[in-house]
């Protein structure tokens, strides 16, 4: 298949000074073979940038867009834990909160209810 591509252009017996960049360049060449075929492995490639994949120096995001991101990059499973985490704890706090409260409310009428009693 790609001796079939460029084989018209290499053993063309026309002008040699029309013949394709290619032709005399290794890198336009490469680029060639890959605008025409594609990548060689596709999971290869994408392994190979992934593992040298880098943040770029601070672009001025902050925390809450680098959360963001962050949080929507995560598979569903793991959101779906995550909210369901941050449920319970947000309602063990604010029983925490009604127990504190409502206990404070109990030893305030109760030191009332005693000053109204020795009255």
């Amino acid at each position: 298949m790609v001796l079939q591509w460029f084989e018209p252009d290499l053993l063309s017996d026309d002008d040699p000074n029309d013949c394709p960049l290619w032709m005399d360049n290794w890198k336009e060449f490469i680029i060639e073979l890959q605008t025409t075929f594609g990548p060689h492995d596709l999971v290869a490639d994408a392994e190979h940038e992934l593992d040298h994949l880098q943040m770029k120096e601070n672009k001025g995001y902050g925390d809450g867009t680098l959360h963001h991101h962050f949080y929507t990059g995560l598979p569903n499973h793991i959101k779906d834990e995550e909210v369901d985490a941050y449920y319970w704890e947000c309602k063990e706090e604010i029983q925490q909160q009604t127990k504190s409260i409502t206990s404070t409310g109990k030893q305030a009428n109760s030191r009332n209810s005693s000053t109204q009693d020795s009255s």
